[in-house]
């Protein structure tokens, strides 16, 4: 084996060492507290586009009559033209919302889930992974998991509010004997899984 050959697979062993990401034993990181709530989406009642969608069957339709209008004009077919767009015309009208009820849309909502920490440890955070959880508080059993990724840069001893805002609710399911209660029948808890550091070191769940 000559000199070149022996380089070449000493690099290749010592690659894998330089890029090998340093692994955190403590995360220091305290959770303050967490909660979720209901929030409404702000104007999504007043879409003034409304809440019609046109259907793929409609848009081949339209699509494929914009095409003979564009064909009827460069022949100079006026009247095969004017057809083809009174057609067009009376399609849009039909599906246009003629009254403020029928161009706004019901209300819609979302939910946010927040997560307030500290940072104890001396290195700063760069991102954290962290899960919802809800729990069923007579058997203790998980009924729903949300997973989460939060870039957010916290130095050394300061304090962050994390928040995602999803279309999700916390709990899809719900127990017969729970229907018509007022309280939420679940118990939440949150689970930090993996940290990084701006230094390219992470901590991660055992």
């Amino acid at each position: 084996m000559n000199h070149l050959s022996i380089l070449v697979l000493v690099v290749t062993m010592l690659v894998p060492l330089f890029f090998q990401p340093i692994t955190v034993q403590d995360p220091n990181v305290i959770i303050l507290k967490f909660n979720w709530k209901k929030e409404r989406i702000p104007g999504w009642e007043n879409n003034k586009f409304g809440p019609s969608f046109e259907t793929y069957d409609a848009m081949r339709s339209r699509v494929a009559s914009e095409r003979r209008l564009q064909q009827a004009r460069n022949a100079g077919n006026k009247s095969e033209a004017s057809r083809i767009e009174n057609d067009l015309k009376a399609r849009q009208e039909a599906n246009t919302p003629k009254t403020k009820e029928e161009r706004s849309e019901p209300p819609r909502d979302g939910y946010k889930y927040r997560l307030w920490i500290r940072n104890t440890g001396e290195k700063t955070i760069r991102s954290i992974d962290w899960d919802y959880i809800f729990l069923d508080p007579d058997s203790n059993e998980e009924v729903a998991r949300h997973q989460f990724t939060s870039d957010a840069k916290i130095g050394s001893g300061k304090e962050k509010e994390l928040s995602v805002f999803i279309l999700s609710p916390p709990v899809r399911i719900t127990r017969a004997q729970e229907l018509g209660k007022k309280e939420f029948p679940f118990t939440g808890s949150v689970k930090i899984i993996r940290i990084e550091y701006v230094d390219g070191s992470i901590w991660q769940h055992p």
